[in-house]
């Protein structure tokens, strides 16, 4: 098993979606604090900011970069933070298990 499935293992979820996300061009989406619960991220190819709303600075996460993220803490991803960013509910589906949301910012 690769390192995530190692802990995700150890936590013992007991419900999980798991869904892809490709982003191009110049993008930046807002995630709400309408999470309940963890988010487990995995950059795979290229790369993006990360703002965590109580967190001063940005941070930059590349190809292999994964980071977990606590319920509740609003979060935005985005290829230049100096964008204004489009919320996330008006790009994803409702949750569902697979699949790939492909968004292209222009």
């Amino acid at each position: 098993m690769d390192p995530l499935s190692d802990v995700l293992s150890l936590l013992k979820p007991r419900s999980y979606v798991s869904a892809g996300f490709d982003a191009g061009g110049n993008w930046s989406i807002q995630f709400s604090d309408q999470h309940e619960l963890i988010k487990c991220y995995a950059v795979v190819s290229g790369g993006c900011w990360l703002s965590v709303e109580g967190v001063a600075d940005a941070v930059r996460l590349e190809k292999g970069d994964c980071f977990v993220l606590p319920s509740g803490r609003p979060f935005r991803l985005a290829s230049d933070m100096t964008l204004t960013p489009v919320g996330a509910g008006t790009i994803f589906p409702p949750a569902r298990a697979g699949g790939v949301v492909t968004y292209n910012g222009g």
